[in-house]
């Protein structure tokens, strides 16, 4: 039986995070596609396919509770430009991004239940 992959491993410069449960995605970097019809005269068309770069960065996303030292962790990283890697495994799953760069100006929520919402940018999944 298949297990879902409800419990990832974060990890970011190599050590473990601690993140809201269900809060965890990416993309893998692979860019968007664009298919076009070309005229090939008579009535007839053509498919033209291309393959648009500059959407080739994979995003991570995960929230963490809003606590003074995770705060800390979040401030470096934000300084850390892109020079963060993150890893995220579990259950089968291992995937790994260079050049993270946090780019979202997170919002501090204060709070019990406050969290703060993190999006990276990065090198396409490996």
């Amino acid at each position: 039986m298949a297990t879902a992959l409800a419990n990832p491993r974060v990890l970011v410069n190599n050590l473990s995070v601690a993140i809201v449960p269900n809060s965890c995605s990416y993309t893998e970097g692979l860019g968007e596609q664009t298919v076009r019809t070309a005229s090939a005269g008579g009535g007839s068309v053509q498919s033209v396919y291309s393959n648009n770069v500059e959407t080739n960065l994979s995003m991570v996303k995960f929230d963490m509770f809003a606590t003074a030292e995770n705060l800390e962790t979040i401030l470096l990283w934000k300084n850390n430009a892109n020079a963060n890697v993150i890893s995220i495994s579990g259950d089968g799953l291992t995937r790994s991004f260079a050049s993270a760069v946090l780019t979202n100006d997170y919002e501090i929520n204060l709070g019990s239940d406050s969290v703060v919402s993190l999006e990276f940018k990065t090198d396409a999944a490996i």
